[in-house]
């Protein structure tokens, strides 16, 4: 007498379940990935185009003529200036010294919505350019995204033009 097997149809379709769990667990996962990865993505460059703002802010702040006397700058302020020290270590956030720049339009709730802080930037001056004379500056920004983890630093040299030449006479 032949027996027939019994319970293999149940068994073959719990491991079939099985596997498909295990795969949509799996795609499941990554499609959580995929969305933060996005968001990080985001917040980059938020914070990106928030510290672009505050540099070529300062860059035509000091193209206007404002070139005040350097000082020594210890705190945040809230309208520019120049500075006769280096910043200590720019990468260290948050800043406690600097200028806190808003630009117009610009929300800082945080979240989705808005900036979680002000950009800021640190003018420092360099000295003269040896080639035309004029104002060399070192212009530092930091930005924010929707949240304090993604933060941007920029740095750039900027040269205020003299109108005057050296001709050698």
């Amino acid at each position: 007498m032949k027996r027939s097997p019994k319970g293999i149809a149940l068994i073959t379709g719990l491991l079939f379940l099985i596997i498909v769990t295990l795969l949509g667990v799996a795609l499941m996962r990554n499609y959580g990935l995929q969305g933060r990865m996005a968001g990080n993505f985001r917040e980059k460059g938020r914070s990106f185009e928030s510290a672009q703002a505050a540099l070529q802010y300062a860059e035509w702040w000091l193209s206007q003529g404002n070139v005040p006397t350097a000082l020594s700058c210890s705190s945040l302020v809230s309208s520019a200036t120049v500075c006769s020290n280096a910043i200590s270590n720019p990468t260290t956030l948050p800043w406690t010294v600097g200028v806190n720049y808003t630009p117009s339009g610009m929300s800082t709730s945080g979240g989705g919505s808005g900036f979680s802080t002000n950009p800021q930037f640190y003018i420092q001056y360099l000295g003269v350019n040896a080639v035309n004379g004029g104002n060399v500056y070192r212009i530092t920004s930091v930005g924010y995204g929707g949240n304090a983890q993604a933060a941007t630093v920029l740095q750039s040299t900027y040269v205020v033009a003299s109108s005057f030449t050296n001709r050698g006479r």
